[in-house]
C-alpha cells in the first residue's frame, strides 16, 4: 500500500530509525540513519521494494523486518492525519503516538515520586527544623531557669550579708548598751564613793569640832576651878 509523504510528520519518526539501526547493527550510524530519513524524504511516495534494495548491503537479513516495521508506521502516520480547510496535518503513527504517552505517564509519574520525595525531604528538614528549634527553646528555658537560679542565690546572699551586718549591728548595739550600762554603775559607784567620803569627812569634821569644843570647854572648867 502506497503511503503519501506529505501525510506523514516524519521527524518524529527519526528516533525509532535510529533506534532500529542500532539494534540490528550494535552500533549507532548516523549514516545509514540519515540514508532511510532521505530515502522517504526524496519521493513523496517512496518505493518500499526499492528502499529495502538500497538497505540491504547494510542491514542485511534485518532488512526485510525493518521495512515491515517501517510501512506499519508510515501507514498508520498517513491514517492519523488531518484535513481541515485544504490545509493537511501531518499524521503520526499510532504505536509512537502510544510509546510517546507512555513515556509521558513514566515521565509523569517520575516527576510525581521526585516531587513527592521532594515533598517527604521537605517535611522531614520542617520536622527536623521544628525539632531543632524546639530543642534550642528547650535549651532557652534551660538557660532561663539557670539565670533565675543564679538571680535567686544571688539575692539569698544578699539576703544573707544583710542578716550578717544586721547580726553584727545588733551585736555592736548591745555591746555599747553593755557598756553604757557598765559606765552608769561605774558612775553611781563614784557617786556613792564621794558620798560616803563626804559623809565620812563631814562625821570627822563634826567629830573633831566637838573634841576642841569638849577640850575648850574642859580648859575654860579647869581655869574656872583655878582661879577660885
Amino acid at each position: 500500500k502506497k503511503v503519501d509523504m506529505n501525510k506523514v510528520h516524519l521527524e518524529v519518526l527519526r528516533p525509532w530509525v535510529g533506534k532500529k539501526v542500532t539494534q540490528y547493527l550494535g552500533v549507532e550510524d548516523d549514516i545509514i540513519i540519515n540514508m532511510v530519513m532521505a530515502e522517504l524524504e526524496n519521493e513523496r511516495e517512496p518505493d518500499p521494494r526499492l528502499i529495502q534494495i538500497n538497505l540491504t548491503g547494510f542491514l542485511e537479513r534485518n532488512t526485510g523486518a525493518f521495512m515491515a516495521d517501517l510501512w506499519k508506521l508510515l501507514l498508520s502516520a498517513q491514517a492519523n492525519h488531518k484535513e481541515e480547510g485544504g490545509k493537511i496535518t501531518k499524521g503520526m503513527p499510532e504505536q509512537l503516538l502510544q510509546e510517546k504517552q507512555e513515556e509521558i505517564k513514566r515521565i509523569n509519574a517520575e516527576l510525581q515520586e521526585r516531587a513527592k520525595k521532594i515533598q517527604e525531604d521537605q517535611d522531614r528538614m520542617r520536622t527536623i527544623q521544628r525539632e531543632k528549634e524546639a530543642e534550642r527553646e528547650r535549651a532557652m528555658e534551660r538557660e532561663r531557669e539557670m539565670e533565675r537560679e543564679r538571680e535567686l542565690r544571688r539575692r539569698l546572699e544578699e539576703e544573707q550579708e544583710q542578716m550578717r551586718l544586721l547580726d553584727k549591728e545588733r551585736e555592736m548595739q548591745k555591746e555599747w548598751e553593755e557598756k553604757e550600762k557598765e559606765r552608769e554603775r561605774e558612775e553611781a559607784r563614784m557617786r556613792e564613793k564621794e558620798r560616803v567620803e563626804k559623809e565620812r569627812g563631814e562625821k570627822e569634821r563634826g567629830d573633831k569640832d566637838r573634841g576642841d569644843k569638849d577640850r575648850g570647854d574642859k580648859d575654860r572648867g579647869d581655869k574656872d576651878r583655878g582661879d577660885k
